[in-house]
């Protein structure tokens, strides 16, 4: 009987962990020249929307654990430009150059992707223009593991 019942238990145990509702954070990467508020507003009134509008409400409310943005600051047109030519280039030298801005934003949004993948969640960035950059960076940041739970879509036109 107990033959029978192990492989039963183990069979059962798959399938309704296949079962299992896994959730995906999604989160709106903006592009230069975002304010705070623009880049909420993207992830709340645009990019929300979307995913309901192209799947529905039933499998938004399954798969969908949040929508939220991570954020890069804004710091004027040639600034922002330098920043991510400079991130474009690979240079790690950020910091040194724009203070700790870079740094901050950065740290803020792999601290939000782990948290995320923490509570079981799987992460997707949703990037437009920098916000790319940041997803790449904040990935190379990530374990290997964490990796595994991460991908971006990158959009070439602006949300709003």
């Amino acid at each position: 009987m107990k033959k029978i019942f192990l492989p039963l238990i183990f069979a059962s145990t798959f399938v309704f962990s296949a079962i299992n509702e896994c959730k995906t954070d999604v989160y709106f990467g903006n592009g230069i020249l975002t304010s705070p508020r623009r880049a909420y507003l993207n992830a709340e009134k645009v990019l929300k929307p979307a995913i309901i509008d192209k799947f529905d409400i039933a499998y938004y409310t399954k798969y969908i654990g949040k929508v939220d943005y991570a954020y890069n600051s804004t710091n004027g047109f040639l600034s922002d430009n330098l920043e991510a030519a400079l991130q474009k280039l690979g240079w790690l030298g950020l910091r040194d150059l724009l203070g700790d801005v870079h740094g901050v934003d950065l740290h803020l949004q792999i601290e939000k992707y782990k948290n995320s993948i923490d509570s079981g969640h799987k992460v997707l960035v949703v990037a437009h223009s920098q916000g790319n950059l940041f997803a790449r960076e904040a990935y190379s940041a990530l374990s290997s593991k964490m990796q595994r739970d991460f991908e971006t879509v990158s959009v070439a036109l602006s949300l709003c």
